[in-house]
């Protein structure tokens, strides 16, 4: 368009004139086209933004329901965790109240456990006990150990205790069914020697020289042999029998030298020597 003005002015005022007339009326037949279109333009873009709007109110109005959805959804959840929540705490506080609870019962068990522990062992107790008293025991006299039932024991004991308490009639007696109802006890050279003392108790000389004389030749190893020759002497003197006397006396130095039963023996021989003759034969009579 701006080269043609050029054109014609070099081809001349006639086509100088003649474009010029041309543009006017090419001017006026374009201008009621531009205007109309112009104006469309512009109606144009207000329906087009009238919509965005409108879309855009409809997207907000979609993500603000989606929004409040999703906080629904979360409060409901939230909801959801909180009443677990507090069933766990219920849940936590009943086990404490249980565990507490079981405790409680286990400290009583325990104690059940050791009262019944304790009476047990004190039933044991009292068990073996009495079992000691039915099975032999070890028993250590005079020098001898040897194996004596708990009733052996006892009834041993008392025929002694009775004839410590100077009741020679029923020590003697005591010790004469000692005797017999244990004819192997291990008691037997204790309770001879005892016997023998019983019967010397009740002036019962000759009884008391069979008692001594049956421990003398039963045992005459035994530590209470010499004691039972020296009492037999004693018998023999209260029998007045010297020469008998003298003889067992002799027997005791011989046989046990080391014993107290030799030194005493000793000192009575000296003293029978010494006494007149006439005196002991008369003794002897």
């Amino acid at each position: 368009m701006r080269a043609a003005p050029a054109m014609a002015r070099r081809l001349g005022p006639r086509w100088s004139a003649a474009w010029s007339g041309w543009a006017v009326v090419m001017a006026a037949a374009l201008s009621p086209m531009v205007c109309p279109m112009a104006a469309h333009a512009g109606v144009f873009d207000d329906d087009e933004a009238r919509r965005a709007i409108l879309d855009l109110r409809q997207q907000r109005a979609q993500d603000s329901e989606s929004t409040n959805a999703q906080i629904k959804a979360l409060s409901a959840q939230v909801d959801v965790l909180k009443r677990s929540l507090l069933e766990m705490n219920s849940a936590i506080e009943q086990l404490r109240s249980e565990l507490a609870a079981s405790r409680g019962g286990s400290e009583v068990l325990q104690r059940d456990v050791a009262d019944l522990q304790r009476k047990q062992k004190d039933v044991q107790t009292s068990f073996d006990e009495r079992v000691r008293k039915l099975e032999p025991q070890a028993i250590t006299l005079d020098g001898k150990t040897f194996q004596a039932d708990a009733e052996e024991k006892r009834d041993f004991d008392e025929a002694l205790a009775r004839l410590r308490a100077a009741d020679f009639g029923a020590g003697s007696a005591a010790l004469n069914g000692f005797l017999k109802r244990y004819p192997n006890t291990g008691y037997r050279e204790s309770a001879q020697y005892w016997l023998g003392n019983a019967y010397y108790g009740l002036r019962d000389y000759k009884d008391a020289i069979v008692a001594f004389k049956a421990l003398v030749d039963s045992a005459p190893q035994h530590v209470r042999t010499p004691e039972a020759l020296l009492s037999i002497a004693n018998c023999q003197v209260e029998l007045k029998d010297n020469d008998a006397a003298r003889r067992s006396l002799e027997q005791i130095v011989k046989q046990y030298p080391q014993t107290e039963a030799a030194q005493a023996a000793r000192d009575r021989l000296l003293t029978m020597s010494s006494a007149p003759a006439g005196k002991s034969s008369r003794k002897g009579k």
